[in-house]
């Protein structure tokens, strides 16, 4: 079980991970920029509820 997970994206420029969600997504390319949820159902949540166009996944978080 993961302790902490993260909303992730593929791009042209490879993963690109959540930062925050404020009306408008903001993405980064690291994973240590990207916003951390404490359980990976959140993740799932904040995930689901962007655009379909962009199809993201939630994933563990890196330690």
């Amino acid at each position: 079980m993961a302790l902490a997970a993260v909303v992730a994206r593929t791009s042209q420029n490879g993963m690109e991970y959540l930062v925050r969600d404020t009306g408008r997504a903001e993405w980064a390319l690291s994973a240590q920029a990207a916003a951390r949820f404490q359980t990976f159902r959140d993740a799932t949540r904040a995930a689901m509820r962007l655009p379909s166009s962009l199809k993201a996944y939630a994933l563990p978080a890196e330690s």
